[in-house]
């Protein structure tokens, strides 16, 4: 994604990443990235980031628990993508049902 000039912001552990001058050659490139991403971290536009992610977040979990697509009852992608559509305009309404001023 960086050689697209896309800044990725993924989530990541509090933990420190590994030193890549000891690390050994296979793995210095993903130590690297960790510790890109973890300058990226303390910028403002990862806080919006991960405030809009925990938006879809929840959607995704409404739509697999209430919704049920947390295991497919059909084998067919037709129908799967039916059940997601309807699971969506559902969470649409009741998303909409909060907004209602009282």
């Amino acid at each position: 994604m960086e050689d697209r000039g896309v800044e990725p912001h993924f989530a990541m552990r509090d933990q420190p990443p590994a030193d890549p001058e000891k690390a050994r050659a296979d793995r210095k490139a993903n130590i690297e990235a960790r510790i890109r991403m973890q300058s990226r971290q303390k910028t403002p536009e990862y806080s919006v980031s991960q405030r809009f992610r925990k938006k879809v977040e929840e959607c995704f979990g409404w739509i697999k628990t209430i919704g049920g697509l947390s295991r497919s009852r059909w084998p067919d992608r037709w129908k799967l993508k039916q059940q997601f559509t309807l699971n969506a305009a559902a969470y649409n309404l009741v998303r909409m049902n909060k907004l209602k001023p009282l």
